[in-house]
């Protein structure tokens, strides 16, 4: 049976080493930011282990009305037994306060398919990232809204050299 814990500093080289696994399909970040949410206590880094070996990882970051999900790993050998599921409603647990889980996946993936399956909807494509593939933004609810999930757009404009969150209309 699988268990989930906020990670702690000794599971950094394990996250580390599936992040890199699969660094195609979630992107680098590098040991130092996951190393910097564990030592603020952010709870935003959680770790999944069978029989005391890191198989999956989910990382998410607090924003507001929205959290999103920046990354989620899961071993090879340990996928399409309901982990990632369960990766996820555990972070879900954790995003007290507010109003939906957001995130982005490129369009050539397989987890466009996972992410619709446990009740995300994509709200919207976006323009390709760095290798050229459009993103899909998904959107979960947590808790009722009178915002629609495409009301939530990422705000794009610069503030100070700097992209600011989340806003409820796409001018302002």
């Amino acid at each position: 049976m699988a268990e989930i814990t906020i990670a702690t500093t000794a599971d950094l080289k394990a996250i580390d080493s599936l992040q890199r696994r699969e660094v195609e399909a979630v992107g680098f970040l590098p040991a130092c930011r996951y190393e910097a949410e564990i030592e603020n206590n952010r709870r935003t880094l959680l770790i999944m282990r069978e029989n005391n070996d890191p198989v999956g990882f989910l990382f998410w970051t607090r924003g507001w009305p929205v959290a999103t999900i920046q990354q989620i790993v899961i071993r090879d050998d340990a996928r399409r037994k309901e982990r990632a599921t369960a990766l996820v409603e555990a972070a879900a647990a954790e995003m007290v306060n507010r109003y939906g889980i957001t995130l982005r996946c490129r369009a050539n993936l397989e987890a466009v398919d996972f992410w619709k399956a446990i009740g995300f909807e994509a709200i919207r494509q976006e323009e390709a990232g760095r290798r050229n593939i459009p993103l899909w933004r998904f959107y979960r609810a947590l808790q009722p809204s009178l915002l629609l999930p495409k009301d939530f757009v990422r705000g794009m404009k610069l503030r100070g050299g700097q992209r600011y969150g989340f806003r409820t209309t796409p001018d302002g």
